[in-house]
């Protein structure tokens, strides 16, 4: 008798987040804080200064950290029965499983909208929650890694992991499998 091989089960993690942009930011907070350093040095080349250049840097390199954590975790994961939705710094809100209907690729435009220049699209994930759920139907989000508006949750693909069709097929599957998951357990496993 041979057994069937059990299905890998999914990771923790579903969307993971994207430091990318990150760099670029502290590129620019960098920058500026040289320039300014410069400027500092030419203006007063007494030393003065040097603890205020000092003071600003190391508050500025604080910011960068701080968001980099922040941008560096993941967009959706999964925590018990619910999947965990993160679209703002320090904010995290946790969806019950069986609200969540489906997930599917989608895009938005990005730039200047007047009718004489070109739009730009950048590519989304969409994760829809039930008409029903109507407590989940709009959350406040960084309007730069997504939305979260009349059922739709849009996560940006400019501050997650690369989007594509293959990937919105797994997180479908991840979803079937946890909601089976979440229906097989006995009552008592159940959170409240």
């Amino acid at each position: 008798m041979s057994v069937a091989p059990a299905s890998p089960s999914p990771p923790t993690a579903w969307l993971r987040g994207n430091l990318r942009p990150v760099a670029g930011i502290a590129a620019i907070v960098a920058a500026v804080h040289l320039a300014g350093l410069a400027g500092l040095v030419l203006a007063r080349p007494e030393p003065p200064w040097w603890w205020l250049a000092g003071g600003v840097g190391i508050v500025s390199v604080a910011a960068v950290a701080t968001f980099a954590t922040s941008a560096g975790r993941p967009r959706l994961e999964r925590v018990g029965d619910r999947l965990r939705v993160r679209l703002a710094p320090g904010r995290a809100e946790d969806v019950p499983l069986d609200v969540v209907e489906c997930f599917f690729m989608g895009s938005q435009v990005i730039g200047p909208v007047a009718d004489d220049t070109p739009r730009y699209r950048v590519g989304t994930l969409v994760m829809r929650v039930a008409e029903r759920a109507r407590s989940w139907q709009t959350r406040p989000t960084l309007a730069a890694w997504g939305a979260w508006e009349d059922g739709a949750v849009v996560f940006d693909g400019r501050w997650c992991e690369p989007l594509s069709a293959d990937l919105a097929r797994r997180l479908s599957g991840w979803l079937v499998e946890a909601k089976r998951q979440a229906a097989a357990a006995p009552v008592a496993e159940r959170p409240s």
